[in-house]
């Protein structure tokens, strides 16, 4: 039917229903190169690919065939550097999306994989006159706006693009200027660029400097509190999930496992404090690195692996501390929702991390791979219960300026810059069908 034209949305999406069981399992013999939902992001890509390319009169059972696909898909990825488009599993339930296209784009600037990807933008540009674009993560922004300078000529479209982090920032290393000289030269395509933290926002300002573009600053992508903050599980039930005593001071990270992260940091700090036991949530290049490292330790019965989670948020409420030790952050999503979920965070000092993170009042801020200090973070918190709630309460309410509701304000005001949209006070407002 799919082949025919029948119902193809809502045919491909049965069929992804039918078959995400599999692609999860193919994904996790790669996990320990990639994390698991761009994994399965490349795994749907390969169904599609399957679909289109299968032929029934050969013989070849559809599931054998699909498996060589998705197989090739995930490799390609790994070998690529990795597909950063992501494609929820309930993709009808994307919230008041109309229509959405599968457009892969790959980390790597040097992709032959994102010519393609140019491609079939410029084809959907050519199909549709857009009034406003707003883009993300800085390959595919780069070629997004790219495509798009002739319809901001012809249709007079405006292009916006958010900068989850630039990639050269203070302390980065020599490969950062070419990103700078990308972020440059895109500039005369872009009508504004939102930034999330103090030290981008200068960076932004100074390229737009002279230029038709503008510079903003927002309070993060906005969190959304009430799954944050309203459990359906107790503290006891989590912890028996992974077999953790009640009594016990548990310290949670939940982030991609890579070498950014920093989470052999945060391994040796909680190793190093007998009695103290770590949740680790996710999954990534550097897991394998991380288990041998816990091996090493004698931890294995402290230091918890659960993998990626889609309770991550929930399983907040079964920790007393999060930690969270990346190198560098555009913002930091993961140790803000602990936050608001009331829990004293051990950071690392970053661009991102100081946009919220003050040290006494809802965290202790260490140096950038001070392990020492990190270690002793970790042995303040856990022997002092009086200062983790008041570190807790702190950031509690710290976490409100992120809510979702203000992020999705700002958002509108920068819209209404640029298109003619409806005031927005309210969230119900912002999100309603009338004002998409």
């Amino acid at each position: 039917m799919i082949q025919g034209g029948i119902d193809v949305s809502e045919n491909m999406l049965q069929l992804w229903q039918q078959n995400k069981g599999f692609i999860a399992r193919l994904a996790m013999k790669y996990t320990d190169c990639e994390d698991i939902e761009d994994l399965k992001q490349q795994g749907y890509i390969g169904l599609c690919n399957a679909v289109d390319g299968y032929r029934e009169t050969e013989g070849t059972p559809f599931i054998n065939y699909a498996a060589f696909w998705i197989k090739c898909s995930m490799r390609r990825y790994i070998a690529e550097c990795g597909c950063i488009v992501r494609v929820p599993e309930e993709a009808r339930h994307i919230p008041y999306c109309d229509e959405y296209y599968i457009v892969p784009f790959y980390r790597s600037p040097f992709a032959t994989q994102n010519f393609r990807s140019y491609k079939e933008l410029r084809k959907l540009i050519e199909e549709n006159e857009y009034e406003l674009v707003h883009c993300h993560t800085p390959v595919a922004a780069a070629i997004a706006r790219y495509a798009f300078r002739t319809a901001r000529k012809k249709h007079n479209t405006k292009v916006l693009y958010t900068a989850h982090g630039f990639h050269f920032y203070k302390g980065a290393p020599k490969i950062s200027r070419l990103y700078y000289s990308v972020e440059k030269a895109m500039i005369r395509y872009t009508d504004g660029i939102i930034t999330i933290n103090e030290e981008d926002y200068l960076a932004a300002k100074k390229m737009c400097r002279n230029k038709k573009c503008d510079a903003y600053k927002i309070s993060g992508i906005g969190i959304d509190l009430s799954r944050v903050r309203n459990s359906t599980r107790t503290r006891e039930d989590i912890r028996d999930e992974f077999g953790i005593p009640h009594d016990a001071f548990l310290v949670m990270s939940n982030s991609e496992i890579n070498e950014n992260k920093n989470v052999e940091c945060s391994i040796t700090a909680v190793a190093a404090n007998k009695g103290v036991y770590m949740l680790i949530c996710g999954s990534g290049k550097s897991m394998e690195k991380c288990r041998e490292l816990v091996k090493e330790l004698g931890c294995t019965d402290r230091i918890i692996f659960a993998g990626y989670r889609y309770d991550a948020k929930e399983l907040l409420h079964g920790a007393d501390a999060f930690i969270f030790l990346s190198c560098r952050e555009g913002l930091g999503l993961a140790a803000i929702e602990a936050m608001g979920a009331g829990l004293p965070l051990i950071v690392s000092d970053n661009r991102g991390t100081r946009e919220y993170a003050v040290n006494g009042e809802n965290s202790i801020v260490c140096e950038c791979n001070n392990v020492s200090q990190f270690i002793k973070a970790v042995h303040l918190l856990s022997s002092d219960d009086e200062l983790c709630k008041k570190l807790g309460r702190n950031g509690y309410s710290c976490a409100d300026k992120y809510a979702i509701e203000n992020s999705l304000a700002e958002m509108a005001e920068i819209y209404g810059k640029y298109v003619d949209i409806p005031t927005l006070k309210t969230e119900t407002e912002v999100l309603s069908g009338e004002n998409r």
